[in-house]
């Protein structure tokens, strides 16, 4: 399982006019991703990744990842209400992405369409509410499913 979020080089910001790589602000402006830059995974490096597994789950967003999704077989949509999102955010450790006032609503506005765009192309629903160990039982019994 790896998080590309925390992977030193597997994402970077790219300007949507240009696709030319660019520096991610932080904190990110309300509307930047709308209007500036996008970020994505690097293709050489995520294909490799999966590639390299026989079984393998990514957990992350980029803005890019529909290039991917024929890589995989299955994509889990994790799913959590808006409070629990923003608390979560507001803890995270792993960036700070998230806990700045704009970030944050930017993803809240996103996040229920973001959902619904993923079960719409076929995302197998998980609530993330409930304990970690549950949500990974749920992902495995669902990943050997016909």
């Amino acid at each position: 399982a790896y998080d590309t979020e925390a992977m030193r080089g597997y994402m970077h910001a790219e300007s949507v006019t240009t696709g030319e790589r660019i520096a991610l602000p932080s904190p990110v402006p309300r509307g930047w991703f709308d209007s500036t830059g996008n970020c994505n995974w690097d293709a050489r490096r995520v294909e490799a990744l999966i590639h390299a597994h026989d079984d393998i789950f990514i957990c992350a967003l980029a803005d890019n990842q529909e290039d991917f999704y024929d890589l995989f077989d299955k994509i889990y949509v994790l799913t959590l209400d808006e409070v629990e999102l923003e608390k979560r955010l507001r803890l995270r450790t792993t960036t700070d992405y998230g806990t700045d006032s704009d970030e944050l609503a930017d993803i809240l506005l996103l996040h229920r369409h973001f959902e619904e765009s993923l079960v719409n192309i076929g995302g197998i629903r998980v609530n993330v509410q409930k304990s970690i160990h549950d949500v990974a039982d749920e992902i495995l019994e669902k990943s050997f499913e016909p």
